[in-house]
């Protein structure tokens, strides 16, 4: 049989040659007397001597080509000659196959190109990396995506054991070891991570014949922007279906017949945001039924429209929450964007002269926010395509090495809107940004452009590309920039009066539920840009004219004391966003005012980059009322400290777990404790301090008058040898109530030294922990005498130690001699015999407020019925 290859005329030879002598007469006789679709038949006179390559003429020239095949196919069913029938109706299937993988390549292949190349196209295969992505049982919804998505490319590296499994484009439905098959798969990621040209990548991929060949016969790309903008009209899954392919083409009989293998990738879901899929619309079941889209998509969404098929939709995380109502079954796949290798490929993929990308690459890297930003793909795109060729006038030399995201939008931005004399709709720019944040959309048709005032020939188009699908719309080429100019819409001053109307202040902030509205860039923007300095640099070169100072600075005191009342300040993330504001405008007596609202600053496990750490020391150094400051899992290190030292020297409540903390830095955290007189609680949790570390900062703490009340030194590598020094803090220090060793080996020599501490009458220590500390029943010896001894001590905390029953009987025998109010004790119960148990109830009937806690290793699953 003939291959993909193959014309109609060679798949009509190949047909017609396999029939037998008899079988091609009874077929010529048959065509002979056909009357089809109104046209003549062939005479009967022309067929009768025709050979095999005669007769085919004869029917392309009574029928055309299309028409050919068909009444060939019919013939033959007529005549019974059915093989040979099934064997072309098979070709017809591979050769409608064949055009619509054509259409996809001609589709699909071109790139739009930025900059001096404004709208070339350029070879998709030719500029695309690969996206890193990983399975997401649990996606959260965040109106926040640029924020978020700064901290992403912190986060790249493989993930631990137990971790978000990576996974790639071309195994999206393959089930992972604890996953069950799915053939509903939802990709989604922030605007700009490259969703949409890694869906299009796959659709030419597998029209290439490089992936999903035996998994997918068909694959339709479906537009979501497309379907919004026809929204009111009727039509049916199949009409959909015919609308991806080239025009009067007919889709093959029998697709319907196997919708198992047919992948429909729905792009873009969160274009369809004023859609009601969840109410009680009914979803559509027929694919020959004419529909509204809404009701099409509602039955792809729910499987009731050819429920085998298998489904792809792309979408923001804006409306994860909503489209996880509409779908059955789905499997959640989050884009990372570029990790560092892929961004350095990328900038080689853009370049041809290997020096160029290099240089680009280089010149990117050395600014840590604008390098955090190209884990977009859109922002790597928006980078090259200013660097490209222009290595010499070093295009963006004036972003600063430690840029906040205001410097980096505004730097690209300068770049791309040269001009001499500034764009002179700037304003009206402005208002079309605004108008999309508010409708929370980046499309705009061209009455949308036109309304606005933006001309086809207005320098501001450089920031609008076209929709591929649907050339008659535009967007912004990065949501940053939407933003970015929204934000300035707010700022702008034309003839001594402000642009922005007081209805619009209201909006943005109002209130709590209409600030959700908006992403957080739009407000960290509006801080940015009531720079100084930045309005400066707007003025000469675009001619802005902005608001008075005093003006902005009534309006955000207003909205940070209204979120103060609504306890928004609370949560880490806003705490950080609010950190980032303040940072971005750089006005020391305006950040003493805002972070006077600010009591606790629990920022724990969300600092993440160097410009994180930045704003925080410059809100720690204005603030003059804060209580506590609680931060994780950064790698502070020696200069972090340094940077936050002028903070830390007024906060009462201090915690700096897991952040990389050495000895070295002792000497740093010393002054801290020394001359912070407010500090009462210090947490140093999981980090490597060492004796030594210990050692020094406990011989500066005996020597200063603090108030310190609480230590923890949980997991910070101790050992015996800091017990001496730890034992005298206790024996000094009469403020002391608190401590915790647990996580460090300071074994039976450790507790023997500490106890000298612990028996000495000025201690007043009333909580001591020691999990975890590669004790035995030698040690409880030594903690028996200070059972008996101490006045102060109530928490005891002893888990996770090989104790044994004799070792737990001691501290029975020393709990019953005790004088003090015991509160509680916490072992580990599981491998004591019934006799020590049976002491240790004895022991609480003594001690009425005492409460006997039975230990388990955080994360560690309890099950109290077995310890009874």
């Amino acid at each position: 049989m003939a291959d993909l290859e193959d014309s109609v005329e060679d798949a009509l030879l190949f047909a017609l040659d396999d029939l037998r002598e008899e079988n091609f007469k009874r077929f010529k006789h048959k065509l002979g007397f056909l009357e089809w679709e109104g046209k003549a038949h062939i005479p009967q006179g022309k067929l009768e001597g025709a050979n095999t390559t005669d007769t085919v003429q004869l029917l392309l020239e009574a029928y055309g080509k299309e028409g050919a095949r068909e009444v060939a196919i019919h013939v033959l069913q007529e005549t019974n000659l059915r093989d040979s029938a099934s064997k072309l109706q098979k070709w017809k299937y591979n050769d409608c196959k064949k055009n619509y993988k054509r259409h996809l390549r001609d589709t699909f292949r071109p790139i739009p190109e930025l900059g001096s190349n404004w709208g070339s196209p350029v070879g998709r295969p030719q500029r695309y990396t690969a996206l890193q992505l990983i399975r997401n049982p649990h996606p959260s919804e965040t109106r926040h995506e640029l924020t978020v998505a700064e901290k992403k490319h912190r986060k790249m590296e493989p993930p631990p054991d137990g971790g978000s499994p990576k996974c790639g484009m071309e195994n999206l439905f393959d089930s992972a070891a604890e996953e069950r098959s799915s053939r509903t798969v939802v990709l989604f990621g922030p605007a700009g991570v490259g969703k949409t040209t890694a869906v299009r990548k796959l659709m030419l991929d597998w029209a290439s014949g490089r992936c999903w060949q035996e998994k997918f016969e068909y694959a339709f790309f479906l537009s979501c922007r497309a379907l919004s903008r026809d929204r009111a009209q009727t039509l049916s899954l199949v009409d959909l279906m015919l609308s991806s392919c080239p025009p009067g083409t007919l889709l093959p009989e029998g697709i319907l017949m196997n919708t198992g293998g047919l992948l429909f990738i729905l792009d873009g879901f969160e274009e369809l945001g004023g859609w009601n899929l969840q109410g009680d619309m009914q979803s559509a079941s027929d694919p020959h039924a004419k529909q509204t889209p809404a009701r099409l998509v509602a039955g792809l969404l729910r499987k009731t429209l050819l429920p085998p098929c298998h489904l792809l939709v792309t979408t923001r995380p804006v409306v994860v929450g909503s489209l996880q109502l509409s779908l059955k079954s789905a499997r959640f796949v989050e884009v990372l964007g570029f990790p560092p290798a892929q961004r350095k490929e990328y900038f080689h993929r853009f370049f041809e002269k290997k020096k160029e990308a290099t240089q680009a690459f280089e010149l990117v890297g050395k600014n840590e926010t604008l390098f955090g930003m190209c884990l977009l793909p859109i922002v790597c795109w928006i980078v090259c395509s200013i660097v490209g060729g222009r290595f010499e006038a070093e295009p963006l030399r004036d972003i600063p090495e430690m840029a906040t995201s205001t410097d980096v939008h505004l730097g690209l931005l300068l770049e791309v809107l040269v001009c001499p004399s500034g764009p002179s709709d700037l304003k009206e720019l402005c208002g079309l940004a605004k108008e999309g944040v508010r409708r929370q959309s980046m499309v705009y048709d061209e009455e949308q452009l036109k309304a606005h005032g933006l001309g086809p020939c207005s320098v501001c188009r450089r920031l609008l590309h076209r929709d591929v699908d649907r050339p008659s719309l535009s967007q912004f080429i990065h949501l940053g920039f939407q933003e970015f100019f929204a934000a300035l819409f707010y700022l702008l001053e034309s003839d001594g009066e402000a642009v922005a109307s007081p209805n619009d202040w209201e909006e943005v902030f109002g209130n709590q539920k209409g600030y959700r509205r908006h992403s957080g860039m739009l407000v960290r923007f509006l801080f940015g840009l009531s720079n100084p300095k930045r309005q400066s640099i707007l003025q000469r070169a675009w001619g802005c004219r902005t608001l008075p100072r005093t003006r902005l600075c009534q309006e955000f005191l207003s909205w940070v004391e209204q979120k103060a009342k609504c306890r928004a300040f609370q949560r880490g993330e806003q705490l950080l966003e609010l950190c980032h504001c303040l940072y971005e405008m750089q006005d020391s007596q305006f950040a003493r005012v805002v972070m006077g609202h600010v009591c606790n600053l629990d920022l724990q496990g969300h600092l993440s980059t160097k410009l994180d750490l930045a704003a925080l020391s410059f809100c720690l150094s204005a603030s003059d009322s804060l209580h506590s400051l609680r931060l994780s899992d950064y790698a502070l290190g020696l200069p972090g400290i340094r940077q936050l030292s002028p903070g830390l020297l007024k906060s009462s409540e201090i915690q700096l777990n897991c952040c990389e903390l050495t000895a070295a830095t002792c000497r740093e955290l010393v002054s801290i404790v020394v001359d912070n007189p407010n500090l009462t609680h210090l947490d140093l949790s999981e980090n490597p301090l060492d004796d030594t570390g210990i050692i020094h900062l406990c011989e500066r703490v005996m020597e200063s008058p603090g108030k310190l009340q609480s230590l923890r030194l949980n997991g910070c590598n101790l050992t015996a040898a800091s017990c001496e020094a730890l034992a005298q803090i206790l024996a000094s220090n009469q403020h002391l109530t608190k401590l915790d060793l647990g996580e460090n080996p300071l074994g039976d020599e450790g507790i023997e030294k500490l106890s000298e501490g612990l028996k000495h009458p000025q201690s007043r220590l009333q909580s001591l922990t020691l999990h975890h500390c590669g004790l035995t029943a030698a040690a409880c010896q030594d903690l028996a005498t200070v059972l008996e001894a101490s006045k102060s001590l109530q928490d005891l905390g002893l888990g996770d130690n090989s104790l044994g029953d004799e070792g737990v009987r001691l501290l029975c025998a020393a709990l019953k001699k005790s004088h003090c109010k015991f509160r509680s004790l916490s072992l580990t119960m599981g491998a004591l015999n019934q006799n020590t148990k049976r002491k240790l109830k004895a022991v609480v009937a003594l001690h009425p407020h005492m409460n006997l806690i039975s230990y388990y290793p955080p994360g560690f699953p309890a099950f109290p019925c077995a310890e009874e």
